[in-house]
């Protein structure tokens, strides 16, 4: 079955993100207090069992000339509103006055869901110093995609 649902294609099973997400999301929130990246479309799972989750974010820090300290960019996955852990990667970071780091990281991981779940991106700044966003453009992009392995009740071969 195929078919295009916010911005997602799905193939059977398979669900990926298809827009080129262009954006910019300052991240202007408390130290360590993960906010939702609300320019990433969230992924709804239309079928219960192992997924293959993967996520590619962008984060750009910059500490100002003349300040002192560092600023870093960390993103996550979230099921349902809540972090699933071990899912969390560092993207970017930068110390001391005048510095600037951009890079694009992320993860891939297998994960229960059941149908209905929602997947979004979040992301949070370590260090009050500069200025920490995460960014989608031609420079890097920011994007969330899984695809379906097999129900929860598989067992190994």
């Amino acid at each position: 079955m195929a078919g295009t649902t916010a911005g997602l294609d799905r193939v059977d099973a398979s669900w990926a993100q298809n827009g080129t997400l262009a954006f910019a999301h300052p991240l202007d929130g408390a130290d360590r207090v993960f906010e939702q990246v609300t320019a990433v479309p969230a992924l709804t799972i239309p079928r219960a069992g192992v997924w293959e989750v993967d996520y590619n974010a962008r984060g750009v820090v910059q500490v100002p000339v003349g300040a002192t300290g560092a600023e870093y960019v960390t993103a996550a996955i979230y099921k349902n509103g809540a972090l699933i852990v071990g899912s969390e990667a560092m993207l970017a970071g930068t110390n001391g006055g005048g510095t600037v780091s951009q890079a694009t990281g992320g993860i891939s991981f297998l994960h229960p869901f059941a149908a209905g779940d929602v997947v979004t991106l979040w992301a949070y700044r370590i260090g009050p110093t500069g200025t920490a966003s995460v960014v989608s453009n031609p420079d890097g992009r920011t994007r969330i995609s899984c695809h379906w392995l097999g129900p929860s009740t598989d067992t190994p071969a």
